[in-house]
């Protein structure tokens, strides 16, 4: 049985942000839909990290703001924030010799204080996301001992272990064979059904965003260039204006979801095949 998903609400309205005297987010707005899953895409430098960076207050925007059930996250407590918004963010780097379940504990410290003791919800809750992302076998390795792969698993579990009401994720699937990529995303709308958590990550694949969004979101230089479900996001004139890439979309057999083929130089229909003696 899934539970209604409610959710808490996160918004951006006039967000402009960036690194020092480089402004990478301009006057950008975004509701982002409590409750659901929001996947974002675009181009490389378009915005998109700098925009989970500044929504998680890792970044102080120059101008607008950032809320999160209707309050400013720049007013709320560090401790209070991170027990209702988690991110995963881009290439984390563990402390070198740390092992598996010693930095998946550390999802926990929102909800503990230096004197408080480690208690059975704890417990519950680091033994569920290492069961989640299946790396209960790996608890007591060293974090970097691992492959890619594993270790991406081990920073999502850890991201799981701290039960926020939302979670951002900057490219989750990095470093993942397509086997994994689906057991996560799987594993993002369970928690996202079961628990009703907002969930918001970006993804480089097309396909993937728009099979597992329920709400997705383009940018492009800095700006929302269009956001709403996948089937009025993912169109041709999109893909065209957000990458520079001539595609054509189909219906996904299995998702019933819209699915993006580009049509690059080669490889096409009408291309002469060397088979046939076409040859240069």
């Amino acid at each position: 049985m899934t539970t209604a998903r409610t959710g808490h609400g996160l918004s951006v309205g006039q967000l402009s942000a960036g690194y020092g005297e480089t402004e990478i987010l301009h006057s950008l707005d975004l509701e982002v839909p409590p409750g659901r899953i929001t996947v974002i895409v675009g181009a490389n430098a378009s915005g998109k990290s700098t925009l989970l960076r500044t929504m998680s207050r890792l970044i102080t925007p120059s101008h607008g703001h950032v809320l999160l059930d209707g309050r400013s996250i720049h007013q709320a407590p560090t401790r209070e924030l991170a027990r209702k918004l988690g991110l995963l963010p881009q290439s984390p780097i563990a402390p070198e010799g740390i092992l598996v379940d010693d930095l998946v504990r550390r999802g926990r410290h929102p909800h503990r204080n230096l004197f408080s003791r480690w208690t059975r919800k704890d417990e519950e809750a680091v033994a569920n996301a290492l069961a989640a992302t299946r790396i209960t076998d790996l608890a007591e390795r060293a974090v970097d001992e691992l492959s890619g792969g594993q270790r991406q698993r081990v920073w999502i579990a850890m991201a799981l272990a701290q039960q926020t009401d939302v979670l951002l994720l900057d490219e989750p699937t990095t470093f993942l064979d397509i086997n994994h990529q689906v057991e996560i995303l799987d594993l993002l709308v369970d928690l996202n059904r079961v628990r009703g958590t907002t969930v918001v990550m970006v993804l480089h694949d097309l396909n993937l965003g728009a099979r597992y969004a329920d709400y997705l979101v383009a940018l492009a230089e800095g700006r929302v260039h269009v956001a709403g479900t996948p089937e009025q996001v993912l169109t041709e004139e999109t893909v065209d204006v957000v990458f520079g890439l001539r595609s054509r979309i189909l219906t996904d057999p299995t998702s019933g979801r819209p699915m993006m083929l580009p049509m690059g130089r080669h490889r096409m229909l009408d291309e002469p095949s060397l088979e046939q003696g076409n040859r240069p």
